[in-house]
C-alpha cells in the first residue's frame, strides 16, 4: 500500500531558463533504475572551490514544481544538484516504497560526489517534507554530508499516515489503519538521532500537512546537534514566501558549516 504515498508527475522536465549555466544530468540507482536530474553551478570566483548542496524534494510533482525551494542558493555561492526519484519526471522506474527512494538519494549524492566541480568535503543537503524524511536517512549513513537542513518534514511514517487518516491527534481506528497499511522502518526521528553533524530544522507552526510537533519531535531526538526555528503561522510549501527570512537562515547555517565562498552574494 505504500506506493499510494507518492503522487509523482512524470514526463519532460527541461532546464530552467534562469540557470543558463545548469546541466541536464542522469546517474543510476543501485538497482539500475535510470535517474534524471539538474546540476546548478554557484556563482563564484574562478577557480574558486564553493560548497554543494543536494536537494532532496517533496512528494507531488517533479524537480520542474520543487527547484523554487533552492532557487535562491546559486546565486547565493552554492552549487544545487537536484533530482528526480523514480517514477518523477524524466527518471525511469516506479516510485513503490521509501528504500527505493532512499537508494536513489544515496546514489545522486555518488552522483554528485564524482563531479570534478564539486568539493567533497564541503557537501550539505536540503530536504523539504518528504525530501527531509528520506534525507534524514541517507545523511544518517553517508558521512560526505557535513550539514543538513530540514524543512517541513515528518518524523514517523506511521504516525503521519495516522493522521492524515484521523487528523493531527488520530484516534485508534486510525492508528490502527496505519498500523495495517504501512511500516515504520527508516524512521527519520531515528535517523535524526544517529547523525552527528549539524542539522537545522524549519517548521511552521500551522503546517496543515505535517503538523509543527514533527519538527519538534525531529529537533529533541537529535538532541544538541540541531537547530529547530518554528516560524509562526507558516503552512507547508509557502514558507519561503510568508517568512522571507528563511533564505537567509539556510544561506547562513550552510555558509558556517561547509564554509564560506562569495560572502558578499547574499539574497535581494
Amino acid at each position: 500500500m505504500e506506493r499510494l504515498f507518492y503522487v509523482p508527475t512524470s514526463g519532460n522536465t527541461p532546464l530552467p531558463l534562469e540557470f543558463p549555466d545548469a546541466e541536464s544530468v542522469w546517474f543510476t540507482s543501485e538497482d539500475g533504475t535510470k535517474l534524471h536530474g539538474w546540476f546548478i553551478p554557484g556563482e563564484h570566483v574562478e577557480n574558486d572551490p564553493i560548497p554543494s548542496i543536494l536537494h532532496v524534494h517533496g512528494n507531488a510533482g517533479n524537480i520542474t514544481s520543487h527547484y523554487g525551494f533552492t532557487e535562491y542558493l546559486p546565486g547565493a555561492g552554492f552549487n544545487v544538484f537536484i533530482f528526480d526519484y523514480r517514477g518523477y519526471g524524466q527518471s525511469e522506474g516506479k516510485a513503490r516504497n521509501r528504500v527505493d527512494l532512499i537508494a536513489d538519494t544515496d546514489a545522486a549524492l555518488e552522483a554528485m560526489l564524482q563531479r570534478k566541480d564539486v568539493d567533497p568535503e564541503r557537501v550539505g543537503l536540503y530536504g523539504q517534507s518528504l525530501g527531509g524524511a528520506i534525507g534524514l536517512n541517507v545523511m544518517a549513513s553517508r558521512l560526505e554530508i557535513k550539514a543538513g537542513v530540514f524543512e517541513s518534514s515528518f518524523a514517523s511514517w506511521r504516525d503521519i499516515a495516522a493522521e492524515v487518516l484521523g487528523g493531527e491527534k488520530p484516534g485508534f481506528i486510525a492508528k490502527g489503519l496505519a498500523s495495517l497499511l504501512i511500516n515504520d522502518d527508516h524512521r527519520p526521528i531515528d535517523a535524526a538521532a544517529l547523525i552527528d553533524r549539524p542539522l537545522l530544522f524549519l517548521h511552521g507552526t500551522s503546517d496543515s500537512i505535517i503538523p509543527h510537533a514533527h519538527g519538534v519531535r525531529l529537533a529533541e531526538a537529535a538532541a544538541d546537534k540541531a537547530t529547530l526555528q518554528s516560524l509562526p503561522g507558516g503552512d507547508h510549501n509557502s514558507l519561503r514566501w510568508t517568512h522571507p527570512e528563511v533564505d537567509q537562515l539556510i544561506i547562513d547555517f550552510f555558509r558556517n558549516h561547509l564554509g564560506k565562498s562569495n560572502d558578499s552574494l547574499l539574497v535581494d
